[in-house]
């Protein structure tokens, strides 16, 4: 068999669009899945694409997360057209409900600077609030709409990337997980797996949470677990389908189904579900739509995010070893970035111009002075 020109590590949704992008300018890949199934944070995803659920005006990532949500404007046609998969992007905007005089003051004064850098926001009054969205609280004072923001099905999405690169001619290895990093002469020689070992040209790291328990990598490589709990309710009765930020949650429409979430803790590899996580996602998107109190839940799981210190992943070279790449540490946004971070990749790989300022997420700022 072959060498791959790049053998990526992890089969979730980074690592699917890493694949897809290198495979689509002509490289062999290779991915190489621990789990029966791909990508297990991509299964536990809400799937927002949501850059300004959080954002603040200094953010340096602001820019790179809304063409990062462009991105699937931009291919879920051809997605569609090379695999026969519907990704389910909704592109009717989200909201974020205001409760409070300060909560609004806040998402007003977010509106006005989100303006100013020539983004799409507005604020809707109670009225048109209830006019959008009518089993909305009704304590609901107003809330900001990003009218460009929406949401897609992660599942669809990693199986859609996974067929379009695989009919590029990328290979897909289930079952099999990376315990070592191999070098020779200062360079990646390949990886032994729980199976072989097996050699490669250039190796890129897209783990996710699990990057940093691959052995023999040349740094500690800081990417932790963060724990996201989520709740499937039956949408409300009658209710025009929406994706609802407010009170310390989210409620996302899917297939029918309201996907409430979420938590973040750090509690290692656990992906327990508590009582008193359910508690939270419960109290939450009850407080946003109150027709869910009597909902009964239909399901709960939890992901695991991989989170960064500075909470800003890790993108590009090595800084020392050529051969050696990182796409990992998304955190809260894997499904949002994900399909940009193969594009830059593929680009980076092949020397190609990048737009963005990557220099918030070079993976040596953690190593270098």
């Amino acid at each position: 068999m072959s060498v791959p020109e790049v053998l990526v590590v992890g089969g979730g949704v980074v690592g699917a669009a890493c694949a897809r992008a290198l495979a689509h300018r002509g490289v062999t890949v290779m991915v190489v899945d621990a789990g029966p199934k791909s990508g297990v944070a991509t299964q536990a995803a809400a799937g927002m694409l949501a850059p300004f659920a959080e954002a603040i005006s200094e953010d340096p990532l602001l820019s790179l997360t809304v063409r990062a949500r462009d991105w699937y404007r931009d291919v879920a046609q051809a997605l569609w057209e090379e695999t026969g998969i519907d990704i389910g992007l909704w592109t009717d905007g989200i909201l974020q409900i205001a409760f409070t005089d300060a909560e609004a003051a806040e998402a007003k004064n977010a509106i006005a600077w989100q303006r100013q850098s020539g983004f799409a926001a507005d604020w809707l009054s109670a009225e048109d609030l209830r006019e959008r969205v009518p089993g909305i609280a009704e304590d609901a004072m107003g809330a900001v709409l990003a009218p460009e923001d929406g949401a897609l099905e992660p599942i669809p999405l990693l199986a859609a990337l996974l067929d379009s690169a695989e009919a590029r001619g990328a290979r897909l290895v289930k079952g099999e997980r990376v315990e070592e990093v191999l070098f020779a002469n200062g360079k990646v020689s390949g990886v032994r797996t729980t199976a072989e070992r097996r050699s490669c040209a250039h190796l890129i790291l897209a783990a996710g949470c699990w990057t940093g328990r691959i052995g023999g990598l040349p740094r500690p490589v800081s990417v932790e677990p963060i724990r996201g709990q989520m709740v499937a309710l039956p949408w409300p009765n009658g209710e025009p389908p929406a994706v609802v930020y407010g009170a310390g949650g989210y409620v996302v429409y899917r297939g029918g189904e309201a996907i409430a979430g979420s938590t973040m803790e750090h509690v290692g590899f656990d992906t327990s579900v508590t009582p008193e996580g359910v508690r939270r996602i419960l109290q939450s998107a009850r407080r946003i739509y109150p027709a869910l109190a009597d909902a009964e839940v239909l399901r709960s799981w939890a992901g695991l995010r991989p989170g960064t210190p500075d909470g800003r992943p890790m993108l590009g070279r090595d800084p020392e070893i050529p051969n050696l790449w990182y796409a990992t540490g998304h955190g809260r946004n894997g499904i949002l970035l994900a399909g940009l971070t193969g594009e830059i990749l593929g680009r980076l790989f092949l020397g190609e111009t990048v737009e963005h300022d990557l220099e918030p997420l070079d993976p040596g700022r953690f190593w270098t002075a």
